[in-house]
């Protein structure tokens, strides 16, 4: 089993050499040994991206698809852990995708489901969409019943997100048409 801690460590340490090509961009047109400086933060960064940003690297990432017990493991864990790094949300995004395919056990389900419920109160991200499509799949009738209660809270974000993701449960057809509508009204408000 992979550890959270881990994986919580990992997106740490690419968020401090992610910040640290951030703060030697800044000077490297000062001098050689800053750009020196800048160019050996990105070829760090860059080196150890693959196998600090998903637990086994790409190559596990790549698994997913086969079904392999490991990486499906690897994945859960991932999505439990929620780590917030440089191109995290892309993951979890791929993997929201693609672990509805995938045989899951029981207790891969369940983390799973506490995984969804975390994303009901925080702000909607670029992988909300795609948890919500796999819980439709995913989801237990203990998880929807979770999920109704929240969107009881009236005039809440939280209550807001849970309609969101039983939208998705009820009608994916419906959810996308949802999605479509939220982004829509997004984008045509006029700024304060």
């Amino acid at each position: 089993m992979v550890s959270l801690k881990r994986i919580r460590e990992s997106s740490a340490e690419i968020r401090r050499l992610n910040e640290r090509i951030g703060q030697t961009v800044l000077t490297r047109s000062n001098s050689p040994a800053e750009r020196e400086a800048w160019e050996r933060a990105c070829a760090e960064f860059h080196q150890r991206f693959d196998s600090l940003a998903f637990p086994g690297g790409h190559e596990v990432l790549d698994r997913i698809r086969a079904d392999d017990p490991s990486a499906v493991e690897a994945a859960v864990s991932f999505l439990v852990a929620d780590p917030y790094h440089f191109r995290s949300g892309y993951l979890k995004e791929y993997l929201w995708r693609w672990l509805p395919h995938c045989s899951l056990t029981s207790s891969a389900r369940t983390r799973l489901e506490h995984a969804a419920l975390k994303y009901l109160d925080r702000r909607i991200s670029r992988e909300f969409w795609n948890m919500c499509k796999a819980m439709a799949l995913l989801g237990r009738s203990e998880f929807w019943a979770t999920v109704c209660a929240k969107s009881q809270i009236v005039g809440t974000p939280e209550a807001f997100r849970a309609v969101c993701l039983l939208t998705y449960g009820a009608d994916v057809h419906a959810g996308a048409r949802l999605r479509r509508s939220i982004y829509h009204g997004w984008m045509t408000r006029k700024p304060a």
